[in-house]
């Protein structure tokens, strides 16, 4: 398996110009070198933007990678993906997500933490799931591909 990280390009303290939350699927998409991995790769290679990642999303890109290689850990991923902030999801993105499920039902917990997190910080929520799209959402959606 071919990963990334190892071409990255280091930070150089540039000062941030948007804020970007990354959905389990556009993190994959650039881990796993598919279609749209180079705008994510873009994006936390080069510092220019404040990227977060929720910790349920985290969570299933740790999941998903340790299907392909069980030896891959928590301390690898965030090596993985430098710079990008693992947030808490805490009680007040707990409500905002079941709220999302009210009218929403048909994404999952880890989309609905991913848009939680993504209106708490007003960013841009990037996903490779072409389904969002077609919902009513309240926060930016960026198609990774």
């Amino acid at each position: 398996m071919s990963f990334w990280w190892s071409a990255a390009p280091k930070r150089d303290g540039k000062s941030k110009v948007s804020n970007i939350v990354l959905d389990a699927s556009a993190a994959l998409a650039m881990l796993l070198n598919e279609p749209g991995g180079d705008r994510v790769f873009k994006a936390v290679a080069t510092g220019t933007d404040s990227v977060s990642v929720s910790a349920v999303n985290w969570c299933e890109i740790l999941t998903r990678l340790q299907r392909d290689d069980p030896a891959t850990t928590a301390q690898g991923l965030t090596t993985m993906l430098p710079g990008v902030e693992v947030v808490p999801f805490d009680l007040p993105m707990a409500a905002q997500a079941a709220e999302y499920a009210k009218s929403l039902r048909q994404i999952s917990l880890g989309d609905r933490a991913c848009l939680a997190l993504a209106k708490r910080l007003g960013a841009s929520s990037w996903t490779a799931d072409r389904m969002w799209a077609t919902l009513p959402l309240d926060v930016q959606i960026e198609m990774i591909r």
